[in-house]
């Protein structure tokens, strides 16, 4: 790799959902300490003068919509990250779709303006969720940020390129951003944030989004609640000690790690980067020939 970044600086995206209810127990209601995460971490982005991709959670938005409206009076980008925060795959199309459309139309109610990004909750889209693509595309998104291009236990999907893509299928196009990923051993790792970004220590998470942006550009994600210390403990829920471990760890220094990210390397919205040139087609029929199945009647419910 040349050490010259050419697609700088790191995209700073923001999944804005509350920790119960996106990973306990999908119907818990939204509390309030989400809404005090998310504005910890707006004066954050304030602080340090960088503007970031927010997807927020429909369920939050519907709960909190003032929160929605200081996010875009920042000048952050709102995009979408669905409504009940339910992987793909464990919904229909129609499901799907219906949980799309509800966010974003909410989203858009709430801002005055069009939502053009949408993420996954847990990044589901995989190689048997691709037709999710098609619907998002049909319900008028103009990109997606959900494929982790490497091979991971619950998500990602090994032969997608690394750097944004244009998908043309059934006569619609969508832009895919797809999280950052560092190539080394001959395979993909996944080093784009979130517990990756917890539990690096912060001198190689910001080598390794020096790297990728030598070929590619940087996007970075993480969570409003892993701000949070102190969530976990106090929270009241009974949760076992392997979960406490495994979504706890690192929280204590996450904000240090990102303020040291952030100010070394600053940060864009998704919108920004997405902006600066043309991407390339890319036909995901070379995955599998099954990438190639569209949705069984996308035409029939739209």
């Amino acid at each position: 790799m040349s050490d010259t970044i050419k697609y700088g600086p790191p995209v700073i995206s923001i999944d804005v959902e509350d920790w119960p209810q996106s990973t306990w127990d999908h119907t818990l209601p939204i509390t309030n300490r989400a809404v005090d995460n998310t504005r910890r971490v707006l004066r954050l982005l304030r602080e340090t003068k960088v503007r970031a991709t927010m997807f927020v959670l429909g369920k939050l938005a519907e709960r909190f919509p003032q929160v929605v409206k200081e996010i875009q009076a920042d000048g952050h980008e709102v995009a979408c990250h669905g409504h009940e925060h339910l992987e793909i795959g464990r919904q229909s199309l129609e499901e799907f779709l219906a949980d799309v459309r509800r966010s974003k139309d909410l989203l858009e109610q709430i801002i005055g303006m069009p939502v053009k990004g949408y993420r996954a909750p847990d990044f589901s889209i995989v190689q048997d969720t691709l037709w999710a693509l098609d619907v998002l595309a049909e319900a008028g998104f103009e990109y997606d940020s959900s494929i982790v291009p490497a091979q991971l236990p619950r998500y990602g999907i090994a032969g997608w390129p690394s750097h944004p893509v244009r998908v043309r299928r059934q006569g619609a196009s969508i832009l895919e951003a797809p999280l950052a990923t560092f190539r080394a051993l001959g395979r993909n790792l996944p080093v784009g944030g979130g517990g990756y970004h917890r539990l690096l220590p912060g001198i190689a998470s910001r080598y390794f989004a020096r790297k990728v942006m030598t070929v590619a550009p940087f996007v970075f994600y993480c969570h409003p609640y892993e701000f949070d210390v102190y969530e976990l403990r106090e929270i009241p829920i009974r949760i076992p000690l392997t979960v406490r471990f495994h979504q706890g760890a690192g929280r204590r220094w996450f904000e240090q790690r990102f303020r040291a990210f952030v100010g070394c390397l600053g940060g864009q919205p998704m919108c920004q980067m997405l902006s600066t040139q043309p991407w390339p087609e890319f036909d995901i029929c070379s995955l599998t020939p099954d990438s190639c199945t569209g949705p069984r009647s996308l035409g029939n419910v739209m």
